[in-house]
């Protein structure tokens, strides 16, 4: 990295054109030096226009002799060209000492990302994941708070963390989910590690499983090549009601009164994540209950 004085005053003689050829090799050389000129590539397509400086400091003196009736703080514009600079160095910042990645998703959104070593996240909605892009080579670790599908490349062991469990493996495809109390792994190819509580076991392709808090931990096999929420359904297998409304939420930005309603009840079934109005029907239709949609469409209550 560029990071003493010396440096710093190096890079600005290259943005200010003063470098002589042989330093201009030099630092063309240099394993950085590609990031810094896409960097400048990036301020030299901003349109900024001529700003007179002279006029400028002319107009500043002439507001000082006028006479205003509003009283507020006066509101200082940047020189174009110092905003510019300024901005170089928030952008340079950013580029050279952040080395997370995060990644977020709202309601009803599936976000798609390629980690460093090729391997693949996507994430479901209302989920969050972040990573050490800096040592990623020798800690293939991703922080997890929701859902999220991989297909990891072979390499070093990859490990899933969340707050109710991890997931370890060295290449495979399986899913993750992780709420409060909450917590699902299932293998779609290869083999994977579960840590969750006092719990430790391997899953292969077509192994699932689940513990859920006060609850005893459960097993399953299925024959599914990916989850159903890749496709825009989300599937239940033998659940507490309470995590299929929060689903319904997550994915459709509503919320729905619980208060008459056994949220422990056990449910099976699927709801598509396109369609709120099939969703709905899908869901409480089975349940046998009547409800209806507020005006504003965000919250749903139950008929009498």
């Amino acid at each position: 990295m560029l990071e003493n004085k010396k440096d710093d005053i190096f890079l600005s003689r290259w943005i200010n054109g003063e470098l002589s050829p042989e330093e201009l090799n030099e630092f063309q050389s240099h394993p950085e030096y590609e990031y810094y000129a896409k960097i400048m590539a990036g301020a030299d397509a901003l349109d900024l226009a001529e700003y007179d400086m002279n006029t400028a400091l002319a107009n500043i003196k002439s507001n000082r002799n006028t006479t205003s009736v509003n009283k507020s703080k006066p509101v200082i514009k940047l020189w174009p060209y110092a905003a510019v600079a300024a901005s170089i160095v928030v952008i340079l910042g950013l580029f050279l000492f952040s080395s997370d990645d995060s990644f977020t998703t709202n309601y009803g959104e599936q976000l798609a990302v390629t980690l460093p070593d090729g391997s693949e996240m996507i994430l479901n909605a209302k989920s969050e994941a972040s990573f050490d892009k800096k040592n990623w080579n020798t800690d293939r670790t991703v922080l997890l708070n929701g859902e999220a599908y991989f297909k990891v490349k072979k390499g070093s062991k990859f490990t899933v963390t969340t707050e109710n469990g991890n997931v370890s493996v060295l290449g495979t495809e399986f899913n993750v989910q992780s709420q409060t109390s909450f917590f699902e792994a299932v293998c779609y190819e290869g083999k994977v590690s579960v840590t969750s509580g006092q719990d430790n076991t391997i899953l292969t392709a077509g192994k699932a499983y689940r513990n859920i808090k006060n609850t005893a931990p459960e097993h399953w096999t299925f024959v599914t090549q990916e989850p159903s929420w890749i496709n825009n359904t989300s599937s239940f297998r033998s659940i507490p009601l309470k995590y299929v409304f929060s689903e319904l939420e997550e994915q459709y930005n509503i919320n729905i009164e619980t208060k008459d309603i056994d949220t422990s009840t056990i449910y099976t079934g699927t709801f598509p994540n396109n369609d709120i109005e099939v969703a709905l029907k899908t869901v409480f239709s089975t349940l046998g209950l009547q409800y209806k949609l507020s005006q504003d469409g965000k919250t749903v209550v139950l008929e009498n």
